[in-house]
């Protein structure tokens, strides 16, 4: 679950670039986190719900969160988009499903624009380290057709939402949830950080690259160098 957020037309600078989400949701089998990424030379593609998304915090007392899916665009890591990687022809893949927590909450989310994807609703809260974050949840509402290891996913979201922050910096944790073949996976990670914490016992810590995941390389590039930093 999350929220997406950034609007620059120009290439992402180096501190742009810290606002883009690395996306892994690793399977039963598989996972991989983004270190191993930076370093393997082989951008992994895990088993789960993949992906990158931009996400723009406020800069000053007041502003707005923004999430964008910014659907057919390439930054300087790969593609934006999302996408269940490992799949099958037959693989039926539900349930999937983005939550962001945010301190401070927004005043309101704008309405979903999306062709796919639902408005973000507030679904309570939940407490972290840095306090009580408000949560929203977006769900995945176009039938998903899966495909031969890499199934795409519409990513045309655009959320904005007004909040005041009088000058601290707000958190965000991200989870995201997808069920392949009645297998629900899911973790989290907190923006800008490299910290992942699998949600369930379906979902594995990371493990190195395999041949699967190179297979899935057709894919839009998920690519995560030190200077990036996923959420």
């Amino acid at each position: 679950m999350s929220d997406i957020l950034r609007a620059e037309k120009q290439e992402p600078s180096r501190r742009a670039v810290a606002s883009v989400v690395a996306w892994a949701l690793p399977t039963i089998a598989v996972a991989v986190s983004a270190p191993a990424r930076a370093s393997s030379g082989v951008p992994a593609q895990p088993a789960g719900l993949n992906g990158w998304i931009l996400f723009k915090m406020p800069g000053d007392s007041t502003g707005a969160y923004r999430v964008e899916g910014r659907p057919g665009e390439t930054h300087q890591y790969g593609s934006y988009g999302l996408w269940v990687t490992n799949t099958t022809r037959r693989s039926v893949i539900t349930d999937t499903r983005i939550i962001l927590h945010y301190l401070p909450g927004p005043s309101s989310w704008s309405p979903s624009t999306s062709s796919a994807w639902s408005d973000l609703n507030q679904i309570g809260t939940h407490d972290f380290p840095e306090g009580r974050h408000e949560s929203y949840e977006m769900t995945y509402l176009s039938t998903i057709v899966p495909t031969e290891g890499v199934t795409n996913l519409v990513s045309d979201m655009v959320f904005t939402g007004d909040v005041r922050v009088d000058g601290t910096e707000p958190s965000l944790y991200v989870d995201r949830y997808v069920t392949v073949d009645g297998v629900e996976l899911a973790f989290r990670r907190k923006y800008g950080t490299n910290v992942y914490t699998p949600l369930n016992s379906n979902t594995p810590p990371s493990t190195p690259n395999t041949p699967r995941d190179r297979r899935a390389f057709t894919a839009p590039d998920e690519e995560l160098e030190s200077d990036a930093t996923p959420a």
